[in-house]
């Protein structure tokens, strides 16, 4: 069934007023829908135009959410946002906002709230790195924050 124009864009629009998305998220679900590629390219230039698609802004609010809510770490953000067909630019940009002072909190705060039933000292430590580099954080500020915590 071939789609108006009007009701394709209504749809995208009700599907990027609720949540940020970047392009490529866009670009799928208007790929869905049954319209000729000259509307389709005027839907996403419309979109970007009016901004209700901007990359930057999603990357921020998109970083911002990982770490607070999920407890990622840079390592993890970055590989989802590529994933997600945003550019390392783009990437980078949002990543360098990031204040490395609430970083390390919401790392500690992660691994304070890991239960580890591990009686060999070593093996719990090891354990509890794997799980915060599991999270993305990188190698060598999981073990100091591990260190610090022991201490």
């Amino acid at each position: 069934m071939i789609q108006t124009f009007d009701t394709v864009l209504k749809k995208v629009l009700h599907f990027c007023s609720y949540q940020d998305r970047c392009q490529s998220e866009v670009k799928m679900k208007i790929s869905s829908f049954d319209i000729s590629s000259s509307d389709k390219e005027k839907i996403m230039q419309l979109l970007i135009d009016e901004g209700f698609i901007d990359d930057n802004r999603f990357a921020r609010t998109f970083v911002r959410s990982k770490i607070h809510l999920k407890k990622w770490g840079v390592n993890k953000i970055k590989m989802a946002l590529k994933q997600k067909g945003v550019s390392d630019e783009v990437i980078h940009g949002a990543l360098s906002e990031i204040d490395p002072d609430v970083y390390r909190d919401e790392l500690v705060k992660l691994l304070k709230s890991k239960r580890i039933n591990e009686p060999d000292d070593f093996k719990r430590r090891a354990k509890l790195a794997q799980y915060g580099i599991q999270k993305g954080y990188e190698p060598n500020l999981v073990w100091e924050v591990i260190n610090d915590l022991e201490d």
